[in-house]
């Protein structure tokens, strides 16, 4: 489970993309990816939509279009979450989907990138595109304005929050377009730290791939390469030990732990609780210790392999995770007591960037985000994988989604990884060899598989295409990040500019800021554009 061949996928005519898509969905309301593939025999891209029905199952639609003619019906008026999935498309690999509402607009690539420049076709190289990378140079940023006519105040402000802002721990950019201090609109724009890692796995083997993809993000790494691992395994008809399986999970709820613990200390930090940032970040060294003695590594454990993991581990070792795991949990229960009982810290994140189940379900909102309106949507126990299937543990829900919710749906998450963790060390067997005969492997037959695990932002999805190869033809990687974004862009409407950093927090984002703002006066008819030193003298002139 978590892992499955793509062998009975429904095709239909592009035309009839939307009418299908809106009957798919009765059944499996939740769209996870639209993944495009390039075939340069058939000179044709096809376009496979995943859909989900919360419950395990997936049902893949597929299409294809002439790679002279692409262009097929936006199905986002049916499921608004694809509207993000194929602009990403539309700019990688140069399909125009019609009615999409991000049409004309760049959310992915800079805006100093060619128009006829799509990098993930299979006849782009990678070295041109270096070459076309090394000569974009950035100039004013676009700003996407439907007009200016549909605000009801004399003047909005169109306000760019990032990439690089001190609220934000990497580089992501929302255009905020304001009325006084009111959020009226939210335009994402993202890929500011994109580094071409699906187009990079072509060109290298499976293996290499492995420790490519273990560096997508850092504070999650062992889950990405699990994903990747999991669909190569599938290729390969390949299973690993029980006891690899165990040490897996292990691993992966460690980890689970030092992301939503680090979450936690930077909510304290952007609320403006210091205190609270380094009582649980000290705390969290605890938890990144047990990861480097058990992997070798606090960040990039490089610890899986395909058909087990690289290294055994000692039952001193598992001891000594019992018992510092035993230390962590008196000591997080404490803290979060004292943390939650703290009255200023509650209030200003109950109440705040609120949603509900049916706004998660159609923007396609994974991991603790959905989890928070009380949709017990957990890949660990809908699709088990792993050791998960062997482990009693609660999938942990909120009352109702907002800032509030979310923070208690990760902190008790804490505690049932830390139950899981206490699950390995007990159930493991002790009389197996998790390291697999051989680390490398050669040529994967053809054929397609997905992967999909819980992440500790949420669902992962991975879908892998071998071709009688060394290397994948295509690695596609929808990151719960990118799933979350537009219900946080959505969540922060109606808000005010203070209550910014909270709200985009609440997705656990993986982004940053930056220092103009754009007016629209309608009064005098003007669009212009306040900067760093402008903003500064008149500061100083108000001042």
């Amino acid at each position: 489970m978590g892992r499955s061949r793509i062998e009975d996928k429904a095709y239909t005519e592009p035309h009839s993309i939307v009418e299908v898509a809106s009957k798919t969905l009765s059944s499996y309301p939740h769209l996870v990816s639209v993944t495009a593939v390039h075939d340069e025999k058939e000179k044709s891209i096809e376009l496979i939509y995943t859909f989900s029905d919360f419950r395990g199952a997936l049902k893949n639609i597929s299409t294809r279009i002439p790679e002279d003619k692409k262009t097929l019906p936006s199905i986002a008026s049916v499921a608004p979450a694809a509207s993000i999935y194929e602009q990403e498309v539309s700019e990688l690999f140069g399909v125009a989907f019609d009615g999409n509402p991000f049409t004309g607009k760049r959310v992915l690539l800079p805006d100093c990138f060619p128009n006829d420049v799509h990098p993930l076709l299979r006849n782009v190289k990678q070295e041109d595109l270096e070459k076309v990378v090394a000569g974009c140079m950035l100039g004013e940023p676009q700003i996407y304005v439907t007009g200016s006519s549909r605000y009801s105040a004399e003047s909005v402000i169109l306000l760019p929050f990032g990439p690089y802002h001190p609220a934000l721990k990497e580089p992501e950019r929302f255009i905020l377009v304001l009325e006084g201090e009111t959020i009226v609109d939210v335009i994402p724009k993202i890929g500011h730290v994109h580094r071409g890692i699906e187009k990079i796995a072509e060109g290298r083997t499976f293996l290499q791939d492995l420790f490519l993809v273990e560096r997508i993000c850092g504070i999650c790494s062992f889950i990405h390469s699990w994903t990747f691992t999991l669909a190569v395994e599938e290729l390969l008809n390949v299973k690993p030990s029980k006891k690899a399986e165990y040490l897996r999970t292990m691993i992966a709820e460690l980890e689970r732990i030092h992301s939503h613990v680090l979450w936690i200390g930077l909510l304290g930090y952007w609320t403006g609780f210091e205190s609270m940032f380094m009582w649980i970040w000290r705390l969290r060294e605890k938890i990144m210790s047990l990861l480097d003695l058990l992997t070798g590594n606090r960040v990039h454990k490089s610890f899986i392999a395909f058909g087990g993991v690289r290294r055994d581990v000692t039952d001193e070792k598992l001891n000594t995770v019992a018992k510092t795991i035993a230390e962590f949990e008196k000591d997080y229960k404490k803290l979060i007591d004292e943390i939650m009982s703290y009255e200023p810290l509650v209030e200003r994140i109950k109440g705040i960037g609120m949603y509900n189940a049916e706004h998660a379900i159609r923007l396609g909102a994974v991991g603790p985000m959905i989890r928070a309106t009380g949709i017990p949507y957990d890949i660990r126990k809908v699709e088990p994988y792993g050791a998960y299937d062997e482990i009693d543990f609660n999938v942990v829900t909120g009352k109702g989604g907002d800032v509030f919710n979310v923070t208690m749906v990760r902190i008790k998450e804490v505690l049932e990884s830390i139950n899981i963790i206490r699950q390995c060390i007990e159930k493991m067997p002790r009389n197996e060899n998790p390291v697999p005969k051989t680390l490398v492997i050669g040529v994967v037959k053809e054929g397609e598989a997905v992967a999909r695990t819980e992440a500790p932002r949420g669902e992962l999805f991975y879908y892998v295409k071998a071709a009688n190869s060394r290397n994948p033809h295509r690695v596609k990687i929808r990151t719960p990040t990118l799933a979350n974004i537009l219900l946080a862009a959505d969540m922060l409407k109606g808000y005010t500019l203070s209550d910014v950093p909270v709200i985009i927090t609440s997705i656990d984002p993986c982004f940053s800021c930056m220092d103009r703002a754009l007016v629209v006066d309608k009064n005098h008819n003007s669009v212009f554009f306040v900067d760093f030193n402008k903003l500064r003298k008149e500061n100083k002139r108000i001042r």
